[in-house]
């Protein structure tokens, strides 16, 4: 509401200003001159002023959408320059006095009929090549604007389409990138016959209804998030038991942030993706520190022979995604090392 009252006051104000434009600093020498209705000249060019942003806002709201977006463009250049012509006759309409507009002459055979003015001195006759030129230059201003504003609305909006395609394609490819690597840990369980098998389930289920019912929204709560990667990390403490050292902090306080769901998932689970082998010393630490609206997210792994040698596509998507929802708003530092690859982002909420 608050920001639909902003977009009307910016208007009204644009409006005003451009209407009295003219007469701010007039050559009267006062800072504001009102236009003299009784004037034609300051008649004509106050009502053309006044047509003209009318018809901006016909054009804009109007013709444009209607006509030159949905290829009628033939048609549009012929309402424009019937509208040309029409202002100019209006202007000449206009520049004449209030007794010349209404004059009238003396019954004749019973019937009064109209007798236009022949008072038309040089002068005003040499000023009106100028103020013809005067309404056609306003006049392409003004259609030049509502053209320039309407095709920019359009390619942000363009924009905003391609980016929100962009990202539902990278959240589904994402998904089950993570459901399979989750399913193969349940398995490793049931194979042992675990007795945490069902109590794993029940997390994963928790884990895929986080991912079906805030995975498509824009931002969530940052306790969900962090809720969802503790989750996460304590299934696969359950799969991976003391083969793996696993150190998991979360630091700060996440009441009232905001974050975009899954953004910081695909770095911890390419850590269990590629730092896990129970015949090597493996490790990981993840922390995760919350100051004020800036997030700290660390994840370290020790390099070991791991069956899976290509790079993950949720982490290229993630990075993806960050350039797409957070532009210089993220510092990712990756450490890829002879023994460890390590992985610090910096995200301002």
């Amino acid at each position: 509401m608050k920001k639909s009252l902003s977009v009307y006051a910016f208007h009204i104000c644009v409006c005003a200003a451009f209407i009295l434009l003219p007469y701010v600093f007039s050559s009267t020498g006062t800072f504001l001159t009102l236009p003299d209705l009784n004037n034609g000249h300051d008649r004509t060019y106050f009502g053309i002023y006044i047509s003209l942003l009318i018809f901006f806002y016909i054009n804009y709201f109007l013709l444009i959408p209607r006509l030159y977006f949905h290829d009628k463009r033939f048609l549009y250049v012929v309402i424009i320059v019937l509208t040309l012509l029409f202002f100019l006759w209006v202007s000449n309409f206009l520049d004449r006095r209030f007794a010349e507009v209404f004059e009238t002459s003396s019954v004749v055979r019973g019937r009064e009929h109209w007798v236009p003015s022949q008072k038309f001195s040089p002068a005003r006759l040499q000023d009106k090549p100028v103020q013809d030129e005067h309404t056609i230059l306003i006049y392409i201003v003004g259609v030049l604007s509502s053209l320039f504003f309407s095709i920019n609305k359009r390619l942000q909006l363009t924009e905003k389409e391609k980016l929100a395609a962009e990202l539902s394609l990278l959240k589904a490819q994402i998904n089950p990138h993570f459901l399979f690597n989750t399913l193969n840990s349940i398995y490793s369980l049931a194979i042992r016959k675990d007795d945490r098998t069902a109590d794993s389930i029940v997390k994963l289920s928790e884990l895929m209804r986080y991912i079906m019912t805030n995975a498509h929204d824009n931002l969530i709560d940052l306790r969900k998030e962090i809720e969802y990667i503790s989750n996460y990390v304590s299934l696969q403490q359950s799969r991976l038991e003391d083969t793996v050292r696993i150190n998991y902090m979360f630091c700060g306080n996440p009441i009232g942030k905001k974050i975009t769901p899954l953004i910081l998932i695909s770095f911890i689970e390419n850590a269990f993706k590629h730092g896990v082998n129970p015949e090597e010393n493996s490790e990981i630490d993840i922390l995760i520190d919350v100051e004020g609206e800036e997030l700290k997210l660390f994840v370290y792994n020790r390099k070991v022979h791991s069956v899976h040698a290509e790079s993950g596509i949720g982490m290229k998507n993630t990075i993806e995604r960050l350039e797409l929802l957070y532009p210089e708003r993220y510092e990712l530092s990756v450490k890829d090392l002879e023994e460890s690859f390590s992985v610090t982002l910096t995200l301002i909420l």
